[in-house]
């Protein structure tokens, strides 16, 4: 998939984009977040039933994926966010007065879906209280790389 933002063309592969839901699922979900919400994405449902997951599992779900993204009905990007590259290569993301700077680029994705998540979430979610959540899911995320 590719999309552009701020005149900027950037990329993922599909089945990478599942994943990365797959992860901000499972952080919602499993009430791994700072707050109570009840995020979670059902087209990832199939694959969490299964006892055992299988490689065409996720070829599977990355096709449920692909077929929402086309007919519009998911998106991770949502109206507004800006990315701006560090000169380390790593991100800034902002959404009017969030900002999130170093993000390094395996977790600028699972960041802006966990953002649209929350901005989309009803009750309405205050941009304070998203900005607390989503650095307690960036320190989350990195605590598993330091493990």
């Amino acid at each position: 998939m590719e999309f552009i933002l701020n005149n900027k063309k950037y990329s993922i592969i599909n089945h990478e984009l599942y994943i990365n839901y797959l992860m901000v699922d499972s952080y919602f979900r499993d009430n791994h977040s700072k707050y109570d919400y009840d995020i979670t994405f059902d087209f990832i449902d199939p694959l969490l039933e299964k006892e055992k997951i299988e490689f065409k599992d996720i070829e599977e779900g990355t096709k449920a994926l692909e077929e929402l993204i086309e007919r519009e009905e998911i998106n991770f990007i949502a109206p507004g966010v800006r990315i701006d590259e560090h000169l380390n290569g790593n991100f800034k993301i902002s959404y009017q007065d969030l900002e999130f700077v170093n993000v390094n680029v395996g977790e600028a994705i699972p960041l802006l879906i966990a953002l649209n998540s929350l901005l989309t979430y009803k009750p309405i979610v205050t941009l304070t209280q998203i900005k607390e959540e989503l650095d307690y899911f960036l320190e989350k995320f990195r605590s598993y790389s330091d493990e």
